[in-house]
């Protein structure tokens, strides 16, 4: 089993970030860029991925693929240089749909979001207060921070 695993659901402006270290779920968080997109966004965002990496020692990542007639060029390459970073470190990088993971998607897409988190909520009760605040948003905010946390635990075998 890997030391230090690393869930992420990719964005142009919100990243979910989630770190699992021995099976535990020791960091979680939205990390908003609102500036237009550019490469120095996108290196920020690597950068953020890096510092997270570093701190935590981080053995895998495993990546939110996106959908091909969704995503946009920004997107691409941010998923590329997310890959070419871990190329370069040594850290493996895995990517999971949200089809892959261990529960039934097969509702709508606001369903299918919320049986996301009640999933990860069950797993990891710490999280439950970010599940509270998304219930009374009319704005998706922490989606993308469950969704992290899922993509980190497909990992655990790994």
């Amino acid at each position: 089993m890997a030391k230090a695993l690393l869930g992420i659901s990719p964005g142009t402006r919100v990243v979910g970030l989630a770190v699992i270290q021995k099976g535990v779920l020791v960091e979680w968080k939205v990390k908003t860029f609102k500036e237009t997109w550019s490469g120095d966004k996108r290196r920020k965002i690597i950068a953020t991925i890096h510092r997270i990496c570093e701190y935590h020692d981080i053995d895998v990542i495993a990546m939110k693929k996106t959908d091909p007639f969704k995503g946009s060029i920004h997107l691409d390459r941010l998923l590329s240089s997310i890959v070419n970073y871990g190329r370069t470190h040594g850290i493996t990088v895995k990517q999971y749909s949200l089809s892959d993971l261990d529960f039934d998607l097969q509702t709508g897409k606001r369903q299918q979001r919320v049986a996301l988190s009640e999933h990860v909520v069950d797993r990891h009760p710490e999280v439950r207060k970010e599940y509270l605040q998304e219930r009374n948003n009319r704005k998706e905010y922490y989606t993308k921070m469950f969704e992290a946390i899922a993509m980190a635990e497909q990992l655990k075998e790994f």
